[in-house]
């Protein structure tokens, strides 16, 4: 069953987000001239940022889709406002917590309280989330053999996330692979691997969560075995992920260009930014704060120039994270507060 999210733990997270984003405010106007740096900021063409926040709206219906979609495929019909709240729970709980971790269970808590059954939603989170996994991997890759040269910033630090983080997208990709094509086989290794984990007492698995995750697992492979035999609606929602993956990095390209900056493509600029999701998303860091700051700006200095950085950073990370937390976080309590919960056939 899914638990209802910790509101202390969402104010914890948003606490540690704020002083960390409020220590490299002080810290950026001690090393750069904070008026320049503000100055540049109210002379840029806000169009192209309103184009950005528009970006945000469509990734969330993206998600909804998604979900729509595959409810649709195991059985259940939602609808769009329902599976706009879903969505919109999971980008606000994904984007405040670290390597995010709390998105899909808080969408799940929506859904039981919807009167979703467990056994359902535990299937549809997971395929989302393969799918989801399976657009990142796609794009970096992409990004990586048409630009080889995003492998070379001279970073080190940029180096070992990239490494880290491709290392735990592979990593999920894989097993969803198996647990696709190779269902017995998940079925038998998956549990054998929990109990010799369990073995590992700082890991706290009790014979009790070892239950309860082997159900999930039979739950996740039945899932599995229904989009085997649907294949072109599960391509279907990759691509979708993909399209939502590429309109969220474009809201960089929109404030390139809010800057009046015109010389870089909007596929190098993709490109770019698929690199640094995946080097920063999965860092168990609430919101990846202060990771995804730095591999900005080791990425972007040559693209925005030394004038203009910092200032492209500060706005880029104004719209793809604390606008998505607004316009998330209003879907959300909106399906709260004024959605028919239990009113989906």
């Amino acid at each position: 069953m899914h638990k209802n999210p910790s509101y202390k733990l969402t104010a914890l997270y948003i606490s540690i987000i704020a002083v960390v984003v409020l220590v490299m405010t002080v810290l950026i106007f001690e090393k750069y001239n904070a008026l320049e740096v503000l100055s540049t900021i109210r002379n840029i063409d806000y169009i192209f940022v309103f184009v950005g926040i528009s970006m945000i709206f469509l990734q969330l219906y993206s998600e909804a889709f998604c979900f729509k979609i595959l409810f649709s495929l195991l059985g259940k019909k939602i609808s769009v406002f329902s599976a706009s709240g879903y969505a919109g729970t999971d980008l606000l709980y994904s984007n405040i917590s670290p390597a995010q971790i709390a998105g899909l269970p808080a969408a799940g808590y929506t859904m039981f309280k919807d009167g979703i059954s467990p056994s359902l939603s535990c299937s549809v989170l997971p395929l989302y989330s393969m799918c989801n996994r399976i657009a990142v991997v796609v794009v970096a890759l992409a990004s990586v053999v048409v630009f080889p040269i995003l492998l070379s910033t001279g970073s080190a630090l940029f180096s070992v996330l990239l490494i880290y983080g491709a290392i735990l997208n592979l990593a999920l990709v894989s097993v969803f692979a198996v647990v696709i094509f190779a269902p017995d086989f998940a079925g038998r290794i998956i549990p054998y691997l929990l109990k010799k984990a369990s073995k590992f007492k700082v890991l706290h698995l009790t014979d009790e969560k070892i239950c309860s995750a082997c159900c999930g697992v039979e739950k996740y492979i039945s899932a599995a075995k229904v989009m085997r035999k649907s294949p072109f609606t599960v391509l279907l929602v990759i691509a979708i992920c993909v399209f939502k993956r590429i309109v969220n990095f474009a809201i960089v390209y929109w404030t390139y260009l809010a800057f009046g900056l015109r010389d870089e493509s909007f596929s190098y600029v993709i490109a770019l930014q698929s690199v640094l999701a995946v080097s920063s998303e999965l860092v168990p860091v609430p919101g990846a704060a202060g990771v995804t700051e730095n591999v900005f700006t080791i990425l972007y200095s040559g693209v925005f120039g030394p004038r203009l950085y910092i200032a492209a950073m500060i706005v880029s990370r104004f719209l793809n994270f604390f606008v998505l937390l607004a316009v998330s976080g209003s879907y959300a309590l909106i399906y709260k507060f004024w959605g028919k919960r239990g009113k989906d056939t």
